[in-house]
């Protein structure tokens, strides 16, 4: 039997989205002691640390979400290579997502962390951050399951 070569990339694709959950997840359990944006004292700088690293790792889920396993789903599917608009549409039509507004905010949130853009405002970001992680669990849920029923 030929080998596929977009079955096969979607299988790698969801094991990066597996291992990038876990080192998620790990850092999630790191920071779950620490405050948030309710308790405006100074972070110690280990406390610091983690959620940076959190944060860091949160972004770099969504990322590998959107840009790489949403489209390698797209490309399995036949889909057309489209905008990223195009590509949240068919997650959320899939079920994988709650909705496209959320996606785009995930994405504005990662591009602010990625950025650096976040500055004085980390104890903000740092909340948005658990506040959607269940969320982001249900999406990576659902699209480990939905790539399972695939190949």
């Amino acid at each position: 039997m030929k080998s596929d070569p977009y079955r096969e990339h979607l299988r790698a694709t969801k094991a990066e989205l597996q291992a990038a959950w876990e080192n998620l997840a790990f850092s999630a359990q790191s920071v779950a002691e620490i405050p948030t944006a309710e308790d405006r004292r100074v972070w110690t700088p280990e406390e610091l640390e983690k959620i940076e690293a959190f944060t860091s790792r949160f972004a770099r889920f969504v990322d590998l979400l959107v840009h790489r396993v949403l489209r390698a789903l797209d490309r399995y599917e036949l889909n057309e290579p489209g905008t990223l608009l195009d590509v949240a549409n068919r997650a959320e039509a899939r079920g994988l997502v709650v909705s496209v507004d959320w996606l785009r905010e995930l994405k504005d949130v990662r591009n602010r962390i990625a950025h650096d853009y976040v500055g004085h405002q980390l104890a903000d970001v740092f909340a948005y951050c658990l506040s959607q992680l269940p969320a982001l669990k249900n999406a990576f849920a659902a699209t480990c399951a939905y790539i399972d029923g695939l190949v």
